[in-house]
């Protein structure tokens, strides 16, 4: 019993999105002219009662006391809430959510984070755009809030609205200035939106203030082999990222074998396939770029035991490559 309690303990506390401990929140204001001195007394008591019934685990208490708040003020929309997500822990998702849809409308300013989480994960555009429509109501009452803007900016993303999501983040960097997630943001998404020249500009406004921060030299990097830049360049970029990371085992792999397949230097790319394997001598991808240097310099008897054992250590996803350059040394068609 003590398991099943604590598992409903886990389920509020992570719907409701507040620690047990945590100081007890304000009940929305009522005003003046709807209760009378009374009523506003009964409401606050029955409203703290409920949430200590909470704290307590005495859920079908606190179910009561809340619906007896929702009945002496049906406009509260924190008294609402608490009563969607009571019903959403009791697997009632209807009720909760249109429990969560009264909320909203009683204070769309605050209340539109468990309104939108249950939309958003229903299967319906028509819900998951009345999702978008609670949260930009949301944000036109309350332009400051990072939480909404952070969620927003995810749904822009998630529905492919590339400006929209570009304009969140410029509201989320005039509030907390622009750092490493706001360029990595922009750099994500300039990649999905297949414009590549404005994701290197991301990345290069990022490495202006910090030249050697490695993600994003790795990530320029990614944007010049994704989009086939001069091999002359690429080598540049590598040799940049070794001199801050020179022991970078996949830098010196991908180094070695664009060395190898595009007329560079052999005996460098050698060396430096090297010291992959003997780092990682079970490593099938290090060991058949070390094998295919090999081929390329007329050891094929040496080349054929690397790729052997590098089809040994493969995988699923990288077998067939290595088979290939197997038959290629071996002469098979």
């Amino acid at each position: 019993m003590r398991i099943v309690r604590y598992i409903v303990v886990c389920i509020l506390c992570s719907v409701l999105c507040i620690p047990t401990e945590a100081k007890k929140p304000q009940p929305v204001a009522v005003p003046q002219d709807t209760l009378s001195v009374e009523q506003r007394q009964q409401f606050s008591y029955y409203w703290y009662a409920a949430r200590q019934a909470i704290e307590e685990e005495r859920y079908a208490d606190a179910l009561v006391l809340l619906t007896f708040c929702e009945q002496l003020n049906p406009q509260d929309g924190t008294t609402l809430d608490y009563l969607g997500t009571m019903y959403d822990a009791l697997n009632e998702q209807e009720t909760a959510l249109q429990l969560y849809r009264r909320a909203n409308q009683a204070d769309p300013r605050d209340q539109w984070w468990h309104l939108t989480r249950m939309l958003l994960q229903r299967d319906s555009e028509a819900d998951k755009a009345e999702a978008l429509r609670v949260m930009e109501r949301a944000l036109t009452l309350n332009p400051k809030n990072e939480d909404l803007l952070e969620q927003l900016k995810q749904t822009y993303m998630e529905r492919q609205m590339w400006k929209e999501a570009l304009h969140t983040q410029d509201q989320l960097d005039g509030i907390r200035g622009y750092d490493a997630w706001s360029a990595i943001t922009r750099y994500r998404i300039y990649v999905i939106w297949n414009k590549p020249k404005q994701a290197l500009a991301a990345i290069d406004k990022y490495l202006e203030l910090d030249p050697g921060d490695l993600r994003f030299l790795v990530f320029r990097l990614e944007l010049m082999e994704r989009f086939n830049a001069k091999p002359a360049e690429r080598f540049e970029m590598y040799e940049k990222i070794l001199s801050y990371d020179p022991g970078n085992l996949m830098i010196l792999n991908n180094y070695a074998y664009l060395l190898a397949t595009t007329g560079g230097n052999l005996r460098k790319a050698e060396q430096m396939s090297q010291q992959t394997i003997r780092e990682e001598g079970d490593n099938p991808v290090y060991l058949d770029t070390y094998g295919w240097i090999l081929h390329l310099q007329k050891q094929d008897q040496l080349a054929l035991f690397y790729l052997q054992k590098a089809l040994m250590y493969s995988t699923p996803e990288t077998r067939g490559e290595i088979e290939k350059h197997l038959k290629e040394v071996r002469g098979e068609r």
